[in-house]
């Protein structure tokens, strides 16, 4: 039969011999037939192309609503880093309030302690005096 099948006859029983209708019926049915059979296995090819179209974009979806979900839980986490720096931030203010305040008492301490050093001084200086004034006296 050729590439054609039955249509490749077609010819030959019009040159060959007389065909009658049923032979064009025939002929007519087998290729409605091949034509059924082309278009069907075409139309099941593009639905399988387009289920696994279907399926790559559902594998798409899943996979940005995982990076959205990704992205969520990445935001959060900044937000609670940027909370934590926050409250770094203050203890560190109140760290160095407090450092000023012992810095001031220290310098407080120092300056009553330069104080006492100074009396200390005075009262050494009188009691060399009231020590050289009881020299002078023992002497006379």
């Amino acid at each position: 039969m050729g590439d054609f099948g039955e249509l490749g006859s077609i010819g030959k029983k019009q040159s060959g011999k007389k065909g009658d209708a049923s032979d064009i019926g025939k002929t007519e049915g087998f290729a409605k037939t091949e034509v059924g059979k082309t278009e069907g296995k075409t139309e099941g090819k593009v639905g399988k192309t387009e289920g696994e179209l279907g399926k790559t974009e559902g594998k798409v979806g899943k996979t940005e609503g995982e990076l959205g979900k990704t992205e969520g839980e990445l935001g959060k986490t900044e937000g609670e880093l940027g909370k934590t720096e926050g409250e770094l931030g203050k203890t560190e203010g109140e760290l160095g309030k407090t450092e000023g305040k012992v810095g001031k008492t220290e310098g407080e301490l120092a300056k009553t302690e330069g104080k006492v050093a100074k009396t200390e001084g005075k009262v050494a200086k009188t009691e060399g005096e009231l020590g050289k004034t009881e020299g002078d006296l023992g002497k006379k």
